[in-house]
């Protein structure tokens, strides 16, 4: 953690001047600190700062399952358990370089650099069309011909889809890398992607903003998806676009238009779904790419929208998550995995999840990477939105309960998951969610370690916002 002070604040008894210039990290800090005093807890530094080297080092086991040191590769995104096999999700791995990044080990920058390169593989490499896009995510337990950990995740997956989300998601992260290493070649892939996302899915239907991606039919063609066009899509290819125009001191495209142009083009498709009369923002549109799609309404729309803009005319984004997708999952609750008094309040996935249609779903689970992202906005909105100081605070304990839900998830959560048959032991690693979670979306998610949840609490935990570039602003 290079240059973030680790003194511990103590409750909310701050003066300005401490809270105008304390680091992020500090700031989640007193949240946790002053959550367990509102508790009648003793506030814990040690306890938080080893929920955060757990998590890495849960993140480092997965990173090293079928290959060590330098070798080119990703992470398998879930414990064995799942049933994904060594699937590595390209979201997934594009947030544990952030977290990477954000810890700021001598290790952590080297591993960061090798899931860097992993990701400029997978792009040079992508089957079946290597034309600056990512697939979904990729198979990592052998080597290919050429020696890093990396195949088509084929049978029984094929996940070659090309998601807008995900190629802004590993756009970031190579932003962000060569931003902190200076390594061209990170570079010169993110601008690959950004030119196939200008490209491929540039849509001026309605609102604009940018369709959904592609999909890979029976005979390897790269086809348009059918979906609507995302919210949350069009959220992280403006951040990922205003990255670019920085790093390329406003340049432009292959089309000819500048990176804030393109940037714009995603921001007013956003700006476009957003219900100012509930204070929240809708999931998009439909398949005609014009109409609303009015439900489900997620959880990472809401969080997300104000990590991407920081615009305080957003804010109440926060409040109406906070007041709609949060849930207590205990072992009473409907196909609940808890057992005995264990009690885990955060977000879900988004309105569905509260009446789920999936059998085997309980509508009290708990999303961990959700109560994540709602941790790192809570603190970006105390920090960088200038609120007065009550609201900051309320912010900040808001923060402080759910930094205690995942940091006591991690440590009692888990019991007997692998990864490539290896025990991962109880304590590292959060599960993606606490029970079964029905997304409404098609598919659920459950009480697997998850790389994903984990480095997102390790983003949050360190008061980090993947969506600035340099995480701090």
């Amino acid at each position: 953690m290079n240059a973030i002070s680790r003194r511990e604040f103590f409750g909310f008894g701050l003066g300005a001047a401490a809270v105008a210039g304390a680091a992020p990290l500090g700031l989640a800090q007193a949240a946790h600190a002053a959550e367990k005093r509102q508790a009648g807890r003793p506030s814990d530094a040690k306890a938080y700062f080893d929920s955060i080297e757990n998590a890495v080092a849960f993140e480092n086991m997965m990173m090293d399952a079928y290959a060590t040191g330098s070798t080119v590769r990703l992470i398998q995104s879930y414990a064995d358990q799942s049933g994904l096999e060594s699937t590595a999700f390209t979201y997934d791995n594009a947030v544990s370089i952030h977290a990477y990044l954000l810890h700021g080990s001598r290790d952590s920058l080297a591993r960061a650099e090798v899931l860097g390169q992993g990701l400029i593989f997978a792009q040079t490499n992508n089957f079946p069309i290597a034309d600056g896009r990512f697939a979904q995510a990729y198979f990592v337990n052998v080597a290919s011909s050429s020696g890093p950990y990396i195949t088509p995740a084929a049978f029984p997956f094929y996940f070659y889809t090309s998601a807008v989300g995900d190629q802004a998601w590993a756009g970031m992260a190579l932003a962000q890398l060569y931003r902190r290493t200076h390594n061209k070649s990170y570079m010169t892939a993110a601008l690959s992607v950004a030119n196939w996302i200008v490209t491929n899915t540039y849509n001026t239907l309605g609102p604009g903003g940018y369709s959904y991606g592609t999909n890979i039919n029976p005979s390897n063609q790269s086809v348009p998806s059918p979906n609507g066009k995302s919210t949350e899509h069009n959220i992280d290819t403006y951040a990922f676009f205003i990255m670019l125009d920085e790093l390329t001191h406003h340049g432009s495209a292959s089309n000819g238009m500048t990176w804030k142009a393109l940037a714009e083009h995603a921001f007013d498709f956003v700006v476009a779904m957003y219900n100012a009369t509930d204070g929240y923002f809708y999931t998009g549109t439909l398949g005609d790419q014009i109409s609303i799609n009015y439900y489900p309404v997620p959880e990472d729309c809401q969080t997300w929208s104000y990590l991407s803009l920081l615009d305080n005319k957003y804010k109440h984004t926060i409040d109406w998550a906070l007041a709609n997708l949060q849930a207590t999952d205990t072992a009473a609750a409907t196909n609940s995995d808890l057992t005995g008094s264990e009690s885990f309040t955060g977000m879900v996935f988004d309105s569905a999840s509260l009446a789920p249609t999936i059998p085997g779903s309980d509508p009290d689970a708990v999303w961990l990477e959700g109560t994540s992202h709602t941790i790192a906005a809570l603190i970006a909105r105390a920090f960088a939105g200038r609120e007065d100081f009550r609201a900051a605070f309320a912010d900040l304990r808001t923060a402080g309960k759910f930094v205690n839900t995942c940091e006591t998830a991690q440590a009692e959560l888990g019991a007997g998951q692998t990864v490539n048959g290896a025990a991962i032991p109880l304590g590292q690693g959060l599960e993606a969610s606490t029970s079964q979670m029905d997304t409404g979306f098609g598919y659920t998610y459950g009480p697997s370690k998850h790389i994903g949840a984990t480095g997102w609490y390790l983003i949050a935990a360190q008061g980090g916002n993947p969506f600035q570039l340099g995480y701090f602003r």
